[in-house]
């Protein structure tokens, strides 16, 4: 994620323990991130019978001052007297670029050189389309990332000013621009 944003993650998913076998057991959620990011569960509380299981959505935000890095998110979970919790690594980028219906978004981006630049593939498959994109460089450069299934991601580091036109291989429609100034 960049500084300033925020994304939700709706995977955690919940599944009943040993002490619901005698019926069912309420589970308390909560999170804590370190200063700049805050994380917010979307249900506090879930109750789940025996064999069942539940999804809970969390939403993290990382303020604007926040440093490019690894962060670690703990989402922490009391049930029956017991407690467990499991850290999740948010990874701040100061430029990212999401490629999201069969879009790169933003499509335009100005930077000075040095700059790192992520792309992220939120594309999911569905029935008519696998949603592999890939990010090929057509000037400033003969980089090409990798094939990125969902959740892929590929970074380059922009060393030389000048303008880099790119776009995905598998969608003609992708297409964007960095623009790298000394």
């Amino acid at each position: 994620m960049a500084p300033g944003t925020n994304a939700t993650y709706p995977q955690l998913t919940l599944s009943a323990l040993p002490a619901a076998s005698s019926g069912s057991e309420a589970i308390t959620l909560n999170a804590t991130s370190p200063a700049g990011l805050t994380a917010a569960i979307f249900s506090k509380t879930v109750v789940l019978d025996t064999d069942s299981k539940a999804s809970v959505g969390i939403t993290v935000s990382a303020g604007q001052s926040v440093a490019p890095g690894d962060y670690k998110v703990t989402i922490a979970s009391t049930y029956g007297g017991l407690s467990k919790s499991t850290d999740i690594t948010v990874k701040v980028v100061q430029y990212l670029i999401k490629e999201s219906g069969n879009a790169f978004n933003p499509s335009s981006l100005s930077l000075k050189q040095g700059s790192i630049v992520y792309w992220i593939n939120l594309d999911g498959p569905s029935r008519f389309d696998v949603e592999v994109h890939n990010v090929v460089f057509q000037s400033g450069t003969t980089a090409k990332s990798p094939d990125m299934q969902q959740y892929g991601t590929f970074s380059y580091t922009f060393t030389a000013p000048g303008t880099y036109y790119y776009a995905c291989a598998y969608h003609p429609g992708m297409k964007g621009i960095v623009t790298v100034t000394p």
